[in-house]
């Protein structure tokens, strides 16, 4: 299965999600402008400081200079996830407070119950903070975490090709996730072998089976996932993250991914 990432798109939506974040009218100023230059700084930092960028797409072109492509997403696949969650819901949608680690460990998550792994439909009026005229003008799958942590407090900004959704998860933390459909191919051999090497050992996120990685900067913990032919980025940066366990552990940023909301369903099915 071939492996599409997001840190191409860091690139292309990177000051767009700067001036997203920048506009939250809960934010003082202060704070806004921090997180503006905080993800201006993460746009040009992260895609060479993480090994997200050798991941950012399959050695599909021979030329040696890297060039970004625009693809289309796969809304049928939309289509089969959510008819295979509603299949696994049966007649109740079930809560998990669990998650499956690539070692096949169980382990127990903190925090409020989260609806357990899959992709599941919902409309942006049943989001508090998401505007519908936000997400219709999107032609990619709009996806944000299902956790009722921080679902209802993320405000999205939406363009044709990307779009992006953050909000203050409380004083000390803050989550966004970004989705784009533009993929980095080409490349010098050593970076087209490098991405095909770690693309065949990446672990699977429960429920989505989307390959994924985490990674971390002195900004954020990223987690980065490819899906429907897309990338995705979800990130949560923390006032202290040295110490706060959202930003120094996997199991806090895995569950917020494992569980997703698509808010765009109506388009799944389309052959665009």
């Amino acid at each position: 299965m071939r492996t599409f990432f997001l840190a191409s798109a860091i690139f292309s939506i990177g000051a767009f999600a700067a001036l997203a974040q920048a506009d939250q009218t809960d934010l003082d100023s202060s704070r806004a402008d921090e997180l503006q230059r905080s993800l201006e700084a993460k746009a040009v930092r992260i895609p060479r400081s993480s090994l997200a960028a050798a991941l950012s797409a399959p050695s599909g072109g021979r030329s040696d200079k890297e060039t970004t492509r625009r693809f289309r997403p796969d809304w049928n696949a939309v289509r089969e996830d959510l008819d295979r969650t509603a299949a696994e819901d049966g007649d109740n949608e079930g809560s998990s407070d669990e998650t499956t680690l690539p070692t096949g460990e169980i382990r127990r998550l903190p925090g409020p119950l989260s609806p357990r792994p899959g992709l599941r439909a919902r409309a942006p009026e049943q989001m508090q903070r998401v505007a519908r005229a936000e997400v219709d003008g999107v032609t990619i799958p709009v996806l944000t975490p299902a956790n009722p942590e921080v679902r209802d407090k993320l405000k999205m900004y939406g363009q044709p090709n990307a779009f992006t959704a953050s909000g203050a998860i409380d004083d000390a933390a803050m989550v966004s996730i970004s989705g784009a459909c533009d993929r980095v191919v080409g490349g010098a051999p050593p970076v087209r072998d490098l991405r095909r090497r770690l693309s065949e050992r990446l672990p699977t996120l429960p429920g989505l089976r989307a390959d994924y990685q985490i990674s971390r900067s002195e900004f954020s913990t990223d987690l980065t996932f490819a899906k429907f032919g897309c990338g995705y980025v979800i990130s949560i940066e923390c006032t202290d993250a040295d110490a706060d366990e959202r930003c120094t552990g996997d199991d806090y940023i895995i569950k917020l991914a494992q569980s997703m909301w698509v808010l765009n369903a109506e388009r799944a099915g389309e052959s665009e």
